[in-house]
């Protein structure tokens, strides 16, 4: 009989569903008011269906429990003892180890020797629980149960048991959470906020094929040699020459760009089409030479004309800044004819 009861216990665990524990099970049966039989000891199995978090309860529980040869007082010979029972079971999480428990539900004791009024019968019973789970979310199970027979006699039950977790899902899969969706639970996932459709790695981070500190998805060259500096979209920096020192000079009374300074010219706006982002201030001055007022014009005329140069090479004119300073300005004394040449000049600022 103990051969049918054990394997209608373990099928009808494993129909039930693909998440489940086994728990061995060791105990102690304390026969209060459970006539004439003394206090033993039972071995046993269980096996719990682990439900969806939705549901009212967290578990169902069908188990066996089979005493050796348990006494009865008096010498009134022994008798074995076989339980079996169904419970549903309701968890309560402390932490990612730590759980308690409570149960209740029905069962049947089989008592193969019945003396002095001590027959098989059904019963309820009760209990709490605690678990601590740790490596392979195996969990060590204690719990205590009442047991009230339908005839009026009880029994507490301690029961130590080590629960086994089988099929896809295990109770603690079932409760994580993945809250970007990329196949990581949060308990483990160091980056829990990866955009969706990205690939990760096992730490939930998204990949960067090339190592070079720039993901996957935002990197447009995904080939970047190791060890090379790349910008923000994972590509190979390029170095970027030194702006050109356009600083030309005008001859007296003159606005034209001299065909001499073409090549000046040309350096610049190779520097300004590499850094597109680079704008230009354009600062022109006279020597002392006529009036103030005519020569912060002729100034002015020189800084448009420069500004126009640039254009006309294909830098846009919102990127420049003319502005002209008359004589205010002197880089030297107006005391020679040199002196005077350097100072009809027009140079360049760059800000980035």
């Amino acid at each position: 009989m103990k051969k049918i009861i054990f394997s209608s216990l373990v099928a009808t665990a494993l129909l039930a569903g693909n998440t489940y524990q086994i728990t061995p099970m060791i105990g102690y049966v304390n026969t209060k008011d459970h006539v004439d039989i003394e206090n033993h000891a039972v071995v046993g199995i269980g096996a719990s269906r682990i439900l969806n978090e939705d549901s009212m309860f967290s578990a169902l529980e069908v188990g066996l429990l089979q005493s050796g040869d348990a006494d009865y007082e008096n010498n009134g010979g022994d008798t074995k003892i076989t339980q079996i029972f169904y419970n549903a079971v309701k968890d309560y999480k402390i932490n990612d180890s730590f759980k308690l428990s409570a149960l209740a539900g029905l069962g049947f004791e089989y008592i193969s020797n019945q003396r002095q009024g001590n027959e098989s019968d059904p019963f309820f019973n009760y209990g709490v629980g605690a678990a601590y789970t740790f490596a392979n979310n195996m969990a060590l199970k204690l719990d205590v149960r009442h047991q009230l027979k339908f005839d009026g006699d009880k029994n507490i039950v301690t029961l130590l048991g080590l629960a086994i977790p089988f099929g896809e899902k295990t109770q603690q899969q079932v409760e994580e959470i993945d809250s970007d969706n990329d196949g990581v639970v949060d308990s483990i996932d160091q980056c829990p906020t990866t955009k969706a459709g990205v690939v990760v790695d096992v730490n939930g981070c998204e990949i960067d094929s090339d190592n070079d500190g720039v993901v996957d998805s935002m990197d447009n060259c995904l080939s970047t040699p190791e060890g090379e500096a790349v910008n923000e979209k994972g590509c190979p920096i390029v170095a970027v020459p030194a702006p050109a020192n356009l600083g030309i000079v005008f001859e007296t009374n003159s606005a034209k760009i001299k065909s001499s300074d073409l090549a000046k010219f040309e350096k610049f706006v190779t520097y300004l089409e590499q850094v597109p982002t680079a704008k230009v201030i354009l600062e022109a001055h006279t020597d002392s030479v006529g009036n103030a007022k005519y020569n912060l014009s002729l100034s002015q005329k020189r800084a448009d004309s420069t500004k126009a140069q640039l254009v006309s090479m294909g830098i846009a004119q919102e990127r420049i800044t003319a502005i002209g300073y008359g004589e205010t300005k002197p880089l030297v004394e107006n005391n020679s004819a040199e002196n005077m040449q350097k100072n009809r000049r027009v140079t360049a600022t760059i800000e980035k």
